[in-house]
């Protein structure tokens, strides 16, 4: 049992790896249904998640919290697969947001530009070899800046993942053996210890996306860590009746087996807008 995370460049075929893969194991598989776990989750826009988690970032999401909401929600639905085990996940950052994780596979699927746009133009239907590699390029500017920005790491980066594959050179039945025979290696079998800090990393995303997102809660900046269950979150609140409502909501969370509480309360003045 493991968990593998795919980066892919766009026309390089680890989505089909990656499916291919999950058939073969038996894996539950997901790339763009991400997007809508997500957001049937914890109810927020296909679009909104799809932007945040795939488009160049725009001047505007720089200062704004709504990113932070969205990014949350992508990053819990993640954690939530992995602490499931047996998954295999495409894109939108998953193999840098598992990285914690020691036993998930981090495998990177690559290709030559001429290659992709060639593979791009059929499957998009573009009008020509110089439109396709142009967009081609538009969409790795796009995802790469998005990386960056979120988490300030180059996606092209070799040492982030434990397998680079070229499938210039390589099938998609070839990736399939080589993650495979990856997966045989002492670094990507799990361990009770791994398997514990998957479910703790899943359920502290689980609990930040919530508050972020509840409209009760979505002005907190919580800073939230969970250990055996126990989860602790931090933040200030301007009323014991907000404070009694984080509690709950946290409590109420799959996976929290308890609530170790270190809410500030700061009572507001009258006239002063509230937290």
């Amino acid at each position: 049992m493991s968990v593998v995370a795919i980066s892919e460049t766009f026309g390089s075929q680890g989505t089909e790896i990656g499916w291919e893969l999950s058939r073969v194991l038996g894996y539950e598989f997901a790339d763009r249904e991400i997007i809508a776990k997500a957001a049937e989750r914890y109810g927020e826009s296909v679009m909104d998640l799809q932007h945040v988690s795939e488009e160049k970032p725009t001047l505007w999401e720089r200062f704004s919290d709504s990113t932070r909401h969205y990014v949350s929600c992508i990053e819990a639905t993640i954690l939530e697969m992995a602490a499931r085990d047996e998954a295999v996940v495409v894109g939108h950052g998953a193999a840098i947001i598992l990285r914690e994780i020691p036993h998930v596979l981090r495998v990177r699927v690559a290709a030559p530009e001429p290659l992709r746009a060639m593979r791009a133009r059929h499957r998009q239907g573009l009008a020509n070899d110089d439109t396709a590699l142009e967009f081609v390029r538009d969409v790795d500017r796009e995802r790469a800046a998005r990386i960056k920005f979120l988490y300030h790491v180059d996606v092209d980066d070799p040492l982030l993942y434990d397998v680079v594959i070229n499938t210039d050179r390589a099938s998609v039945a070839d990736g399939v053996r080589i993650i495979r025979a990856a997966l045989d290696g002492e670094f990507a079998r799990h361990s009770l210890k791994g398997l514990s800090l998957a479910r703790d990393v899943s359920v502290a995303a689980q609990t930040k996306a919530r508050l972020l997102v509840d409209p009760a809660t979505r002005g907190l900046r919580p800073v939230v860590t969970a250990a055996n269950g126990q989860v602790t979150v931090a933040a200030t609140v301007s009323s014991d009746e907000l404070h009694d409502r984080v509690i709950e909501m946290v409590g109420e969370i799959p996976g929290v087996r308890g609530v170790i509480d270190e809410l500030l309360v700061v009572r507001i003045p009258r006239g002063y807008p509230a937290m």
